[in-house]
């Protein structure tokens, strides 16, 4: 007898017997085995050979033992020779004789005829690699319902050897009994859809990898994954190996989560069109606009609250959810005091709730701010409050956060805690566990120098966190930053004119805000209206574009409140009649 490839290499064990009978019930051969020192065997009669641990679960009679090919001098590949198992139709699955056949999967049953394991044969070459389904153990949800044949990194698709590389479509499936359902459900007699299918969701980034070559020789890659979290990731992460527009991905009925349920369901034509509808794959954060026509013709109007000041409202058009608003001045020159006149204002002009991050006050100045709007009075100041019995700040107090208004605001008392995670955890929580749709957060610049690193290092990650909390939870932040010191004399307390450049530690905070709203005013004014007055300028709009002078506000010093001046209550210049 010649030695073979597989003798050969077993030279160096030896043999331990010779002339045996095969213990391959499909061979049949009386003397045609021979065993090796090692504990392994090889039958030169049915070409089958068996690793030592095999070897002693075949003699032991374990019909889940699956002997492999040495050797194939066809192309082909070579029947499974699975004990006691049959290609036979899986009725359990409605896989139908046909379907199974073609893709030589061998069924073992108990003598009711009930499917006790199937055997799926895996490809590569003439390397065959049997994937073995413990039909009833993964009924139980018990572990061990799959296990391998030795080789089971060596090959990649289920199906692989049945279809010519460059053929106008290749689908992917998710698991074996996905890719038989799919294929049966796409093709008849006349057709001929290749149908490939990836050992698991975990297994598919590593697996087209791997044939990237292969799958692109095709003119069209559908990806057909289940429909739960694992399948949708997957899909992802290969959707963005293969080549753009020549991806498309399927769409299941949100009634099925894979493509087995569909054909037992009797939905092969439902699962035919989500097939020849499935849309072409573009990556992330791109869409075609041809497809997306009615979600521009009704998307949702974009709701603005009006500014308590006319000015704004004509330049601005008001404040919206979704945007970051930026309110920049000098030291002094009434940033909080803006703050405050707002979210008073929102608070009688909307139903929303109101969050308030004020990181250079206590609790109880921030109460105080709002009260004393409400009142009319200035009731920070110890001497003014004092005036009041316990009984009337209470009345203010419920008429502000008591009834209607109860629980609206929300306030962050930090206890010197400002550093970017914990402030970004707070926002996160006001907005979807308090339902807080205004967040107020004064000043950038306290966040910045909790951090670790550079001002403008850590207000460029304050402003993208901004940017990104905004999109996350759809609600609007207005913040507060402070303005770089001036060359020269004269300085912001003093008048000057605020530029975007101007704002203290990053051009980033003009680039990220949709707003940006500047107060000047020259609080070292011998005129004293003048140095209560105070400009409103609009530095940056990205809503309607219009820039410029809006306009002009009093500080009204019994009372504390902000109010709007009419043009002709103030001298103003040529510059400033744009409003």
């Amino acid at each position: 007898m010649t030695e073979n490839k597989y003798t050969a290499e077993m030279t160096e064990n030896k043999y331990k017997r010779q002339h045996i009978a095969c213990i391959n019930p499909d061979c049949g051969s009386s003397d045609a085995l021979s065993e090796f020192q090692n504990g392994s065997a090889y039958c030169f009669s049915c070409d089958t050979k068996w690793t030592p641990a095999a070897y002693q679960k075949a003699k032991a009679g374990d019909e889940d033992f699956v002997p492999t090919s040495s050797k194939s001098n066809s192309p082909k590949p070579i029947s499974v020779k699975a004990t006691g198992g049959e290609i036979r139709s899986i009725e359990s699955r409605c896989l139908n004789l046909p379907t199974v056949k073609k893709y030589n999967v061998r069924v073992v049953v108990d003598e009711d005829g009930n499917d006790i394991k199937h055997y799926y044969p895996y490809y590569n070459g003439d390397t065959e690699v049997i994937k073995i389904r413990d039909v009833i153990a993964k009924r139980n949800n018990e572990s061990g319902s799959f296990r391998w044949t030795d080789g089971a990194s060596k090959v990649d698709f289920f199906g692989k050897q049945l279809f010519e590389h460059g053929q106008r479509y290749v689908t992917l499936f998710e698991g074996e009994i996905d890719t038989m359902s799919g294929y049966q459900m796409l093709n008849n007699e006349a057709t001929n859809f290749a149908a490939l299918g990836i050992k698991s969701s975990s297994e598919a980034e590593r697996a087209v990898r791997k044939n990237l070559e292969y799958l692109y020789s095709f003119d069209n890659v559908v990806l057909c994954f289940d429909m739960d979290e694992q399948g949708r990731k997957a899909t992802e992460k290969v959707a963005r190996l293969l080549k753009t527009g020549k991806t498309k991905i399927v769409s299941l009925p949100t009634e099925y989560n894979d493509v087995n349920e569909m054909l037992m369901a009797g939905k092969q034509k439902e699962f035919k069109e989500a097939w020849y509808q499935a849309k072409t794959y573009t990556p992330s954060g791109l869409v075609s606009v041809s497809d997306h026509k009615e979600r521009y013709l009704e998307r949702p109007k974009k709701l603005s609250i009006p500014f308590p000041w006319e000015g704004m409202n004509k330049k601005l058009e008001g404040l919206r959810q979704g945007e970051i608003t930026v309110i920049t001045a000098g030291t002094g020159l009434g940033k909080s005091a803006v703050c405050r006149e707002l979210q008073h204002w929102l608070l009688q002009t909307t139903n929303d709730n109101i969050g308030v991050v004020m990181l250079e006050e206590s609790y109880e100045r921030t109460i105080d701010g709002l009260m004393s709007i409400e009142a009319n009075e200035k009731l920070s100041q110890d001497s003014v409050r004092e005036i009041y019995s316990k009984e009337r700040l209470s009345e203010w107090h419920d008429a502000l956060f008591e009834g209607a208004n109860k629980n609206r605001v929300w306030v962050y008392e930090h206890f010197g805690e400002n550093n970017l995670n914990a402030i970004a955890d707070r926002v996160k929580f006001m907005a979807a566990g308090s339902e807080c749709k205004w967040i107020f957060i004064d000043h950038i610049h306290m966040i910045s120098a909790a951090g670790g690193e550079n001002e403008t290092t850590e207000i460029n990650k304050i402003m993208h966190r901004f940017r990104d909390l905004c999109e996350e939870l759809d609600i609007a932040i207005i913040t507060v930053s402070h303005l770089r010191r001036l060359d020269g004399n004269k300085g912001h307390e003093n008048g000057a004119d605020v530029a975007l450049n101007h704002m203290r530690g990053s051009h980033v905070i003009a680039q990220i805000a949709d707003s940006v709203i500047a107060l000047e005013r020259n609080q070292q004014a011998e005129d004293e209206v003048e140095a209560r007055t105070t400009r409103l300028k609009v530095l940056k709009n990205r809503y309607t574009g219009e820039t410029g002078v809006a306009g002009h506000i009093i500080y009204e010093p019994v009372t504390g409140r902000l109010n709007e001046l009419d043009n002709g209550d103030i001298g103003i210049s040529s510059e400033e009649t744009l409003i």
